[in-house]
């Protein structure tokens, strides 16, 4: 209760020195806002707090937020210290320099792979390492490719002709169904695209009724008229489960790997180059 005190004592002592605890205006000062034994938290601590549309009550209980916080983390950090085994602090700062260390090193790490690494990745690159690793693109899930339309009834729009060209496999008959785009509730006419089944579900929910072995059926066509809307929908293929996923839908997933093998790669390599130099140069000794 005393710590509290005294922590809201500081508190009032900024509200009293700031007009509407805009502290960004104030020079920056050793000023004390609070203290929990020895530590203490400073007015310029304060100052990232706030921004030009803040009234006075938002900055009154922001201030009151951070402080309280900053103080139940140094109670419990001082409380932490004084119960901890000497041997536990010992095992604890050695676990800090580790992870500092490891801060230092990764931070170098990644600004020399991102100033140097090459992550273009040719198409043929991408082909051999799906030839070569096939097994690790086994689906786990169906995939399909589809054509979907649904349009108002309340449309100018002719059912059996939208039929028509829905159902014909060329160019000219989707640019036609494109010229109408905007009359139709839902239009997806790329058929060479791949999505999983589930994914498939999203886009086409109209579908969910029917049972899953019926639609997984290569040209399998569904129609609909819920009074409404009219739904087309019509599969042009699908893979099953454990079947080898399609090269075009695993190729980001296969950039990613490749680049990922080429950072370990030149890290690997830097760090014996920065070994060789370090025994060249006698940096780097062993008894």
């Amino acid at each position: 209760m005393k710590l509290k005190t005294y922590i809201f004592i500081g508190f009032l002592g900024v509200l009293t020195s700031c007009e509407y605890l805009q502290l960004k205006n104030d020079k920056v000062s050793d000023e004390v806002v609070a203290s929990v034994g020895k530590k203490h938290l400073y007015k310029r601590d304060l100052l990232s707090l706030y921004t030009t549309d803040l009234d006075r009550k938002d900055s009154l209980l922001i201030t009151h937020n951070f402080i309280e916080t900053w103080a139940r983390k140094q109670i419990f950090l001082q409380k932490s210290s004084l119960n901890i085994s000497i041997e536990k602090e010992r095992i604890l700062e050695k676990m800090v320099d580790e992870y500092r260390e490891y801060l230092f090193i990764n931070t170098y790490k990644e600004a020399l792979v991102s100033q140097n690494l090459d992550t273009i990745i040719r198409s043929k690159t991408i082909e051999d390492f799906y030839i070569a690793n096939q097994n690790i693109f086994r689906l786990n899930e169906e995939m399909i490719q589809f054509k979907y339309i649904s349009f108002d009834n309340k449309n100018e729009l002719d059912a059996k002709s939208i039929l028509k060209l829905f159902k014909a496999d060329d160019a000219v008959s989707v640019e036609k169904l494109l010229e109408e785009e905007l009359k139709f509730s839902i239009i997806q006419l790329n058929d060479s695209v791949w999505f999983t089944y589930s994914d498939f579900l999203k886009e086409a929910p109209i579908v969910r009724a029917i049972d899953k072995k019926r639609v997984l059926n290569n040209n399998y066509f569904f129609q609909s008229n819920d009074g409404k809307y009219t739904h087309f929908v019509k599969i042009n293929t699908f893979l099953k489960r454990n079947e080898i996923a399609p090269l075009e839908y695993v190729k980001p997933v296969i950039k990613q790997m490749i680049i990922h093998q080429k950072k370990l790669k030149y890290i690997k390599d830097l760090e014996d180059q920065l070994i060789d130099e370090a025994i060249q140069n006698e940096t780097y000794k062993t008894k």
